[in-house]
C-alpha cells in the first residue's frame, strides 16, 4: 500500500528510533500528520521526536497502534512483532519503508542520490547547494549536515533531496525527477541475491528518473550501466577523465581538502576549494555541481556552497586532539570506501596515518572480505579489530581475522596489528600513538566511540595535549 500523504492522518511508526524511520517520523509531523511510535530502547533520537510532538513509547505493545490510519515499519520489523501482528488482526494497513519513500516522492519534486558509497556526503552537499540557491529544499540525509544543523527538514517548497538507499530496494521507488549514481559495487547481496540483480536495480533507478540523470564515468560498475543504457536514455557523466560531460581538471590536494576546477565540454565553469580531503569527495562534489547546473542553478552559486561545505557527521569527522594526535572518525566500511578515506588522509601531511578498522557484518565480510587486501595502502599503521555483527548470526570461518589475513597475505609495507577486543585495542594504541599522528577510525559499528574513550583515557593527560595536525 502506498499511503496518500496529501491530507493529515494518524500514523504509528514501529522502530521509530532508527535513523531512517526517525527521519520519516520527523517529516510526517512537519507535514501535518499525527505521529506515534515505539522502539525497543530509549535514545536521544526519541527525545528529539518527543520535542516535535510525537508520542513515543519504549517497548512494543499491541495497544500502541490504537487509532492509527496506517502503521509504518522498518525493514527489520517482521510478523511476530506484537504491534505488527496487532495491526494485521485489526485490518490496519502496514506500510514498509520503501512504500513510505515512494509516498514522499509523490508529493515533491525529488532529487535522489544513490550509490554503494558516497551517497550521504553527496546528498548533504546537494541539500546545501539547493539551500544556498534559495530553493529552501526538504531533505533526508543519513547524517547531520554541519552547516544546516540537521539531516532532515521539511518545507513547503517543491523540492525534496534524499539519500536513496539501495540496501532494501527502496531507492527504485521514488520516480525521481533527477538522480545521481556515485558508484556501483558489491554490497547488500543478501537482499538483492546477486551482483546482476543489484546492477538491474540501479538500471531501474536511473531509467525511472524523469529529467536529469548524473552518473560517475570513472566507476567501473557505473561504466557498465552506461554501456547498457547510453543508447536508451540521456546520461550526464562526471569524472576526472574525458569524455565526461563535467570533467575535473587542475586538482591540487591541500592539507585538509582539495582545490579543483570543473569544465563542461572544455568550458571552464568554476573553481571549488573543498574543505574535506580525498579524490572521492572531489567526485562527490562534482556530481552535485553537474546535477544542479543541469537543473539551472548558477555555477558560481554551486561552487561557493561546495567550497563552504565542511562535511557530515561520521564522514571524516574531527573528534579532538590529545598528545599531538588528531582523532578522525569515518563511516567507511567497504573496501573502496576505506581505500578512498585512507588515500585522502595520506595527503594531509601527517607524520603517520594510524588506521583502525572494524569489519562489519558476517555476510559482508564473507562477500567482500578479501577485497580489503589493498584498501589500506598509504597508511603507516593498520589495526583490524574484531567483527561487529550488527545483529547477524555468526558464519563459520568468518571473523575480523578474515580481513586481517587478506591484508597480511599482501606482505604490506605498513605495520599491521590485530586486536580482537576493545581492551587490546586501547592498550595497543596508547602505547603506539605519538605526536603528529592521525588516528583514523573507520567503521559502521561501535568503533565510533573509540576516539572519545581515548580522549578521556589517562594516556590523554600524560603530556601537554598540544594540538596535533599536519607537520
Amino acid at each position: 500500500m502506498i499511503p496518500d500523504l496529501h491530507s493529515p492522518q494518524q500514523v504509528h511508526v514501529v522502530a521509530i528510533g532508527g535513523a531512517a524511520m526517525s527521519a520519516i517520523a520527523h517529516i510526517l509531523v512537519k507535514a501535518g500528520h499525527r505521529v506515534t511510535g515505539s522502539d525497543a530502547a530509549d535514545s536521544p533520537l526519541l527525545d528529539r521526536l518527543r520535542e516535535l510532538g510525537c508520542t513515543v513509547w519504549v517497548g512494543h505493545d499491541a495497544s500502541h497502534i490504537r487509532g492509527a490510519d496506517f502503521v509504518t515499519v522498518s525493514s527489520a520489523i517482521k510478523p511476530g512483532n506484537v504491534e505488527y501482528d496487532a495491526a494485521e488482526r485489526a485490518g490496519i494497513p502496514i506500510v514498509g519503508r520503501p512504500d513510505m519513500m515512494e509516498a514522499l516522492g509523490r508529493i515533491r519534486r525529488t532529487i535522489a542520490v544513490s550509490g554503494t558509497h558516497g551517497k550521504t556526503t553527496t546528498s548533504a552537499m546537494c541539500a546545501l547547494v539547493l539551500d544556498a540557491a534559495e530553493w529552501n529544499p526538504s531533505f533526508i540525509v543519513g547524517g547531520q549536515v554541519n552547516q544546516l544543523g540537521t539531516g532532515v527538514r521539511w518545507t513547503e517548497a517543491p523540492w525534496l533531496s534524499v539519500e536513496a538507499d539501495e540496501s532494501d530496494g527502496s531507492f527504485v521507488r521514488f520516480g525521481a525527477e533527477a538522480v545521481i549514481v556515485t558508484n556501483i559495487e558489491p554490497d547488500h547481496l543478501d537482499f538483492h541475491g546477486s551482483m546482476e540483480a543489484l546492477e538491474a536495480a540501479f538500471d531501474q533507478f536511473v531509467r525511472q528518473a524523469r529529467n536529469v540523470r548524473v552518473v560517475c564515468a570513472d566507476d567501473r560498475g557505473v561504466q557498465r550501466l552506461i554501456g547498457r543504457l547510453n543508447d536508451e536514455i540521456t546520461l550526464t557523466t562526471y569524472g576526472f577523465h574525458e569524455p565526461a560531460t563535467y570533467q575535473v581538471v587542475d586538482s591540487v590536494p591541500l592539507a585538509l581538502g582539495t582545490r579543483f576546477s570543473v569544465e563542461r565540454r572544455g568550458e571552464r565553469l568554476a573553481t571549488i576549494e573543498l574543505q574535506i580531503p580525498g579524490a572521492h569527495n572531489v567526485l562527490n562534489a562534482t556530481s552535485v555541481f553537474a546535477l544542479v547546473s543541469e537543473l539551472g542553478i548558477a555555477p558560481a552559486t554551486a561552487a561557493a556552497a561546495l567550497s563552504a561545505f565542511t562535511g557530515v557527521g561520521r564522514r571524516f569527522e574531527h573528534r579532538g586532539t590529545a598528545n599531538g594526535v588528531m582523532f578522525v572518525d569515518d563511516y567507511a566500511h567497504l573496501p573502496t570506501e576505506v581505500a578512498a578515506t585512507v588515500s585522502g588522509a595520506a595527503t594531509g601531511g601527517w607524520n603517520r596515518v594510524v588506521a583502525v578498522f572494524q569489519p562489519h557484518r558476517y555476510t559482508r565480510v564473507r562477500d567482500v572480505g578479501g577485497d580489503f587486501a589493498h584498501s589500506f595502502d598509504g597508511a603507516d599503521v593498520v589495526v583490524v579489530t574484531g567483527l561487529y555483527p550488527a545483529g547477524q548470526a555468526p558464519i563459520d570461518g568468518i571473523s575480523g581475522r578474515t580481513v586481517f589475513d587478506a591484508i597480511a597475505e599482501t606482505e604490506p609495507a605498513f605495520t599491521l596489528q590485530y586486536c580482537e577486543s576493545r581492551a587490546e585495542l586501547v592498550d595497543f594504541l596508547t602505547s603506539t600513538l605519538r605526536s603528529g599522528d592521525l588516528c583514523l577510525t573507520m567503521n559502521a559499528g561501535d568503533l565510533t566511540t573509540l576516539p572519545s574513550e581515548l580522549l578521556a583515557h589517562d594516556w590523554a593527560n600524560t603530556a601537554s595535549g598540544r594540538a596535533g595536525g599536519p607537520s
